[in-house]
């Protein structure tokens, strides 16, 4: 259940802190998101490249639908693409690592600040 909260504010993070903040504010909201929730660092990774991937590909999917595709396209020609939507993918993959990234941050940063359980094991000194 933690993992789909995790992703829905990640998602909601990534949707409007770029409308006041630069684009790479993304990771610091997935991080902000990872260090208040507890989890594993695999889940946190996991989730932030979910949730990314989605609201990018979900923005450069209606921005090219409502553009006609004029510009994709260009840049496709000259970037020797066969078609423009392998463009979207490509910006889904970097907003999806960015997060995902942003959120092993957060997650981390969460381990290393916390405090240390006792080791149960008898064998350590």
């Amino acid at each position: 259940m933690k993992f789909i909260i995790k992703i829905f504010l990640m998602s909601i993070s990534s949707y409007f802190l770029p409308l006041y903040l630069p684009w790479w504010s993304i990771s610091i909201g997935a991080g902000i998101v990872c260090f208040l929730i507890r989890g594993s660092n695999f889940n946190s990774f996991n989730g932030g490249f979910i949730a990314g991937g989605l609201i990018w590909f979900y923005l450069s999917f209606t921005i090219d639908h409502i553009t006609h595709s004029i510009l994709s396209t260009k840049i496709a020609t000259l970037l020797n693409l066969p078609e423009s939507i392998w463009l979207i993918y490509a910006s889904t993959l970097i907003g999806a690592l960015i997060t995902g990234f942003g959120a092993l941050t957060g997650g981390l940063l969460r381990s290393i600040l916390s405090s240390k359980k006792p080791s149960r094991n008898n064998y350590t000194s």
